[in-house]
């Protein structure tokens, strides 16, 4: 599909029903849905057929759909993304990133991570597709003294506020080691994600006074000893509320909670290429979390 054609699909995008209205929430409550994505790997159109259980599914024009009714319906929302938009499709090939930041920046997307992928052009070539983006990248764990530019580009947190309520936002990546070329990369060094993780999440508990933490990981949910993932960190590291994670493509049905010493932490994951959008909702009262639920919505 030519791009201006997608585009102007994209932006017509009409309204889908069957969704429930929530209850509005109580003087002393507080509501916020986390909408959210990962590894799309420039999946700009769905899954034609042949791709087994994801043929069909996906499509950034039903993505913006969907969102476009979730927002209609719901209070507090954000819209998030956990790394690897690159790499995967021709549409990467021709645009080498800039049409999926454009076409994220329509659906209205809060803030996003990088993943591993999203390096496959060099950081030159991932600040151009930046170019593209009306939205804040975060990640705490990448040593960006040597590329000055990216480090303007990225952010390790961020806070999203709405009507009592402050949400903290920020993000880890994987290990370049073996995923990313040096060149690559170059400028850019990683570091270890939870000592990256300690001093941010101290702020914005802290100084910040976030109701909520969010962390956009892009670690993998379970590398069976393979590394650092969702579910070691969750249990290593109190204070973070929910690690909307990405890299392995796992397909989890609802959010997962992990036990720590601080109490619990919500880790989900929507498989890949954008066949699911993830959904968590959240009753909070007097800064801490009291109810959540959670699934994923099939994008088709």
């Amino acid at each position: 599909m030519e791009r201006r054609n997608f585009i102007a699909t994209l932006g017509a995008a009409a309204a889908v029903s069957g969704l429930t209205l929530r209850a509005e929430p109580t003087p002393e409550t507080v509501r916020l849905t986390l909408l959210h994505t990962n590894d799309t790997h420039s999946r700009i159109e769905p899954f034609g057929p042949g791709n087994g259980a994801v043929s069909g599914k996906g499509g950034m024009a039903r993505r913006a759909t969907l969102v476009k009714e979730l927002r209609s319906q719901l209070g507090n929302v954000l819209l998030l993304d956990a790394g690897d938009v690159f790499q995967g499709t021709p549409f990467f090939n021709q645009y080498k990133g800039s049409l999926d930041y454009q076409l994220m920046s329509m659906i209205g997307y809060d803030a996003a991570t990088l993943g591993n992928h999203d390096f496959d052009n060099g950081v030159e070539a991932l600040l151009k597709a930046m170019n593209e983006a009306k939205f804040p990248f975060v990640n705490c764990n990448f040593d960006m003294k040597g590329a000055p530019a990216l480090a303007k580009r990225v952010q390790p947190w961020l806070v999203k506020k709405f009507p009592g309520l402050k949400v903290g936002i920020t993000g880890v990546c994987v290990d370049f080691q073996g995923l990313v070329a040096p060149k690559n990369h170059e400028g850019v060094k990683w570091l270890d994600p939870i000592e990256s993780l300690k001093p941010v999440i101290k702020h914005l508990r802290e100084r910040e006074k976030v109701d909520m933490v969010v962390l956009l990981s892009h670690l993998g949910y379970d590398l069976k000893g393979g590394g650092i993932d969702d579910r070691t960190l969750a249990a290593t590291l109190p204070g973070i509320d929910v690690i909307i994670g990405g890299h392995s493509h796992t397909f989890l049905d609802a959010p997962v909670s992990i036990k720590n010493s601080g109490g619990e932490t919500l880790v989900f994951q929507v498989g890949f290429g954008g066949v699911n959008l993830g959904r968590m909702d959240f009753t909070l009262a007097k800064g801490a979390v009291k109810a959540s639920s959670g699934g994923a919505l099939p994008v088709h």
